[in-house]
C-alpha cells in the first residue's frame, strides 16, 4: 500500500503535466511511496495522450485511465481516480498546478501524528509576477480539532480540495463523494468531511501547494472564467450542498458556509459580460438560496451588496440586474480612480 495516493483529472493539459509530475517525483517522502492517478477526460490533443501513455510505461507507480467521453468538469475524474486509490490517504491534484517538495512529507507526518480524518494546508498564489501567501482568518495558527464546532473559522477557508489529505476509508465510510456534471464540486466534499470529521488538522502556517493564476486569452484559470455554463454550474453544486446541509440537518450554519461564496458568485457574475437575459435566468436559478442568506447578513457583509437585499427578498429580477449593472459601474468607476492615482505617483 502506498502512502499516499494523488488523483489528478487531466484534459488537454500538455507541458503543465510534466511540471506537476515532477513536483511529485521531487517529494520528499519519497516518490516510491506515492501513486499518482491520472483520469484524462477524453482530451483531444495528442501530446497529452502521448505524455500520459509515456507516464504509465516508465513509472510502475503512476497509471493513467482514459475517460470514453468528455465529462467537462472534474468531479468524474475525481471520483474514478477515488475508486482506483491504492493508498492509505488520498488527496486530488489539478493538473496545471504544482506541490512544493516537502508538501507530502509534512502532510502525512501530521495526519498520522494525530490519527485525523482529513488534513488541510494553506497554499501559494503564483501569478506572472509575484507569490502571494493565501490571507486566511487564522493568520499563522495551526488547529486540531475533534469537532467542526470547535472551530467555525474552518468554514471560512476555500475548499481547495488539492490542499486537503484524506483518510482514504473515511471517504469511503461515509460515501463522501465529488459532485458530477457541476462546480462547487470540491466544496461539497470539503463540507461533508468537516461535519463527519472526528479529527481535523488544519496548517496555516505551511503552505503546500503552487496554485497557478493566470488570465490571458486562450490560458486562463478557471477563476477568472465567467461565462453562463461556469456560473449556472456553480448553482447547480450549491443546490446540492444545500440539500446535504439540510440532509444532514445542519441548517443553522447555512449561512456560515455560503456567505462567502455567494459574495463570490456575485462578483463574478457582476464582472461577467454575458446578456442581460443569461444574468436573469441565473439570478433566478439561484435566488431561493440568496434570500435564505440576506434573512441572515442583509448585505452578505459586504455594503457594497445592500442594494441587492430588498429586490432579492421581493424576487424582483429586473431591480436585481439594475442594481447589479450600478454595482459593476461604481466598480469600474474606482478602478479607473485608483490606476490614475497611481499613474500620478509613478509620474511624481
Amino acid at each position: 500500500m502506498y502512502k499516499i495516493s494523488v488523483v489528478v483529472p487531466t484534459y488537454n493539459s500538455g507541458n503543465f503535466l510534466i511540471t506537476f509530475l515532477d513536483s511529485i517525483k521531487a517529494q520528499t517522502l519519497g516518490f516510491e511511496n506515492i501513486e499518482v492517478i491520472f483520469v484524462d477526460d477524453a482530451s483531444t490533443d495528442n501530446y497529452t495522450l502521448d505524455l500520459l501513455n509515456n507516464f504509465n510505461e516508465e513509472y510502475s507507480n503512476v497509471s493513467v485511465v482514459f475517460l470514453e467521453d468528455n465529462s467537462g468538469f472534474p468531479g468524474t475524474g475525481r471520483n474514478k481516480g477515488l475508486d482506483l486509490a491504492n493508498g492509505e490517504y488520498v488527496i486530488f491534484g489539478d493538473h496545471d498546478d504544482s506541490y512544493v517538495d516537502n508538501a507530502f512529507e509534512v502532510m502525512y507526518d501530521k495526519i498520522t501524528k494525530y490519527n485525523a480524518d482529513f488534513l488541510s494546508t494553506n497554499y501559494y498564489k503564483i501569478y506572472e509576477d509575484k507569490v502571494i501567501v493565501e490571507d486566511t482568518v487564522f493568520d499563522g495558527e495551526n488547529i486540531v480539532i475533534n469537532n467542526f464546532k470547535d472551530d467555525l473559522r474552518l468554514f471560512d477557508i476555500g475548499p481547495s480540495i488539492w490542499t486537503k489529505l484524506f483518510r482514504k476509508e473515511f471517504l469511503i465510510e461515509n460515501n463522501i463523494r465529488f459532485l458530477e456534471g457541476m462546480l462547487a464540486e470540491d466544496m461539497y466534499v470539503y463540507i461533508y468531511s468537516l461535519f463527519k470529521s472526528k479529527k481535523t488538522v488544519y496548517l496555516d502556517d505551511f503552505c503546500s501547494y503552487n496554485y497557478s493564476i493566470r488570465d490571458v486569452e486562450g490560458n486562463k484559470s478557471t477563476i477568472h472564467i465567467r461565462n453562463k455554463k461556469y456560473l449556472a454550474s456553480m448553482v447547480d453544486g450549491y443546490c446540492e450542498i444545500d440539500k446535504l446541509v439540510t440532509k444532514l440537518n445542519k441548517e443553522d450554519y447555512f449561512s456560515k458556509i455560503f456567505k462567502k461564496h455567494f459574495v463570490y458568485w456575485l462578483a463574478s457574475l457582476i464582472a461577467s459580460d454575458i446578456s442581460d437575459d443569461e444574468k436573469r435566468e441565473l439570478v433566478v436559478a439561484i435566488n431561493p438560496l440568496l434570500k435564505k442568506q440576506v434573512v441572515i447578513t442583509p448585505d452578505f457583509g459586504e455594503k457594497i451588496y445592500s442594494p441587492l437585499t430588498k429586490p432579492i427578498l421581493d424576487n424582483d429580477y429586473s431591480r436585481i440586474l439594475k442594481n447589479i449593472s450600478r454595482i459593476k459601474r461604481s466598480r469600474e468607476r474606482k478602478a479607473k480612480i485608483k490606476t490614475f492615482i497611481n499613474w500620478l505617483r509613478f509620474k511624481s
